[in-house]
């Protein structure tokens, strides 16, 4: 029956098959070895990163001898592991390592999740890890017998929609999909469609929605991110069936010392740009730049020029501007200085904010944040002694959302079921540690406020909270299955992302026999991220678990006492909301 391979190596575990010798650990000894067949110079201080990576990936699979996988090795083809192609690559400065990220493909059309994250060092391309999920050869034709304008049709009619609505799709190719009954499809892959499925009486039942209140994501009101909802598409390519869909979500200047008055009346000093006649809200070595939509609909074309003021002090001309400004500052600090990130997308991208939004006829009270054509909208909420309160005021917040620009530009998460959750999860989490940083780099965790977004739940609550999920009726627990499946929320991302949120709480707050923590928030911070960069783009919480403990093993590696320690440690967290 066809399925997906799970594929693991760290250097410094010990194979789970005793017979299984341990893969070569350097170029040298996997020149050498018998598993090499191709003819290679024995030096190999030629040889790429993408050559040693694929050439380790081969050798594993080969000492595996992986029923089904076989064909991954091509005995009869001269390149080694030609069914990989790269996709990305990035390094990994934190722990002098290289992590290449590679697709499988069969007959050159790419296997939808089927994936092999490689991790070799910087210094030698030594082999430190390697994680993937493989697939066995699709037994499906790859000729499609409908045209992508016949696919195309099939999802305008799924939506309701007409075909020219959704002729802006961000791009299409076959792919090959393995559904949930381990059946084969040829499908096409439509990214970013405009269209949103609209719910009909075939869809799956829900039978008890009552416990759905928990479904909550940034905040209580319509956004364009829902409204306005962009999907991916996989269209079977021989009969038009819909068998899958998700959620898609350098001018060098001299930064100029500002200061100005936030939401809550702190003076707050950021940097800005000096136009020759005016000092606006642009900061030139973080790129970011923040916006005044002046209480207009997001909808309508935004200004076009940054906030503004004929003095660096802008006193308390612009609170929400100040707020958004001074918080983005931070979250790019926290990733560019902490994770060693160049940024969102890791090479530069600009953070683009907007204040004083409205959306949809909501007028000034627009009570939500949101990350949207990879911008941030800021909407704001009446307050009872008059006059508004933008949400740019929390900082845990923001850093969710900005997460969500840095997952969309690593691991890619699909924004469904387990892995949609895993999406939300890292949000969540680098949210909290984020707001927990400033204003000074925390020693220990004692006193954290787990919860996301204060007050902007329902009844007063937070919109979710890490220490206690079913606070606000979410689960707590993997056991607790009865939300997933459910067609709800993209099979409920911001439901059963508090599993792993639990998850995360028990390992940062997580304690020895002497009674300190096991990870200090720095460490803890550096795992989760070099685990998040290192997922699958389908992986689940079980996958998740898995590269955490990889992670975990690198970054412990040369202390063995110390390693086993901390990665019981890590199963400890896990095990009690049952992820295994």
């Amino acid at each position: 029956m066809p399925s997906f391979h799970n594929v693991y190596f760290h250097v410094d575990e010990k194979p789970d098959t005793p017979s299984v010798d341990p893969v070569p650990m350097n170029l040298e000894s996997l020149v050498q070895s018998p598993a090499s067949r191709s003819v290679i110079d024995s030096s190999t201080s030629n040889w790429s990163d993408e050559q040693a990576a694929r050439y380790y990936l081969e050798s594993f699979l080969r000492q595996r001898s992986e029923e089904g996988l076989s064909s991954l090795i091509a005995p009869l083809r001269s390149e080694t592991m030609p069914d990989m192609q790269l996709n990305r690559t990035m390094d990994s400065p934190l722990t002098e390592t290289r992590i290449l990220q590679f697709r499988q493909t069969n007959r050159s059309i790419p296997i939808f999740g089927a994936e092999a994250v490689v991790e070799i060092r910087d210094r030698d391309r030594h082999l430190v890890s390697l994680d993937a999920k493989l697939a066995e050869a699709p037994d499906v034709s790859p000729i499609a017998q409908i045209s992508p304008k016949d696919a195309l049709a099939y999802i305008a009619k799924y939506c309701e929609k007409s075909e020219d609505a959704l002729a802006d799709y961000e791009a299409m190719a076959l792919n090959y999909y393995l559904d949930q009954n381990e059946k084969w499809h040829l499908v096409y892959y439509f990214a970013g469609v405009a269209g949103a499925p609209v719910a009909r009486q075939s869809d799956k039942p829900e039978a008890d929605h009552s416990d759905l209140k928990g479904c909550h994501g940034h905040g209580d009101a319509t956004s364009p991110r829902h409204d306005h909802a962009r999907y991916d598409y996989l269209v079977d390519a021989n009969d038009g069936e819909i068998v899958f869909l998700f959620s898609s979500y350098a001018q060098i200047d001299v930064p100029i010392p500002c200061d100005g008055e936030d939401e809550d009346g702190v003076t707050r000093e950021f940097d800005g740009r000096h136009t020759g006649h005016d000092y606006e809200m642009v900061d030139p070595l973080r790129n970011i730049k923040t916006y005044d939509h002046s209480f207009n609909d997001i909808t309508i074309s935004p200004p076009t020029n940054a906030i503004d003021h004929p003095d660096v002090n802008f006193q308390a001309i612009n609170t929400a501007g100040v707020s958004a400004h001074y918080h983005a500052q931070l979250v790019f600090d926290f990733y560019n200085n902490t994770l060693k990130r160049k940024g969102i997308d890791d090479k530069g991208m600009g953070v683009i904010s907007y204040v004083n939004c409205t959306y949809n006829g909501s007028g000034k009270h627009w009570k939500n944040a949101v990350w949207y054509k990879k911008k941030m909208w800021y909407g704001q909420q009446s307050q009872s002694g008059g006059g508004y309160r933008s949400l740019a005021t929390y900082l845990d917040v923001i850093a969710h959302e900005l997460t969500h620009g840095v997952t969309e530009t690593t691991s890619n998460l699909v924004y469904r079921d387990e892995s949609g959750a895993l999406n939300e999860s890292f949000s969540d989490t680098f949210g909290v540690i984020i707001n927990n940083w400033y204003p000074n780099e925390p020693n220990a965790i004692t006193g954290w406020d787990w919860e996301i977004g204060s007050g902007l739940g329902a009844g007063g609550l937070p919109l979710r909270d890490m220490s206690d999920p079913k606070r606000t009726g979410d689960p707590d627990k993997y056991s607790n299955r009865k939300y997933i499946g459910t067609n709800t929320d993209n099979g409920g991302v911001h439901i059963n992302s508090n599993i792993h949120n639990k998850a995360a709480y028990n390992l940062l707050t997580s304690t020895d026999s002497a009674g300190a923590y096991h990870f200090p928030p720095k460490v803890a911070a550096l795992l989760y991220y070099l685990t998040l960069v290192r997922l699958t783009r389908i992986a689940t919480f079980s996958d998740c678990l898995r590269v955490l403990k990889s992670v975990a093993r690198t970054y412990y590696s040369g202390n063995t006492v110390e390693q086993t320690e901390k990665i019981k440690a890590i199963e400890d967290a896990y095990d009690a909301v049952e992820i295994r």
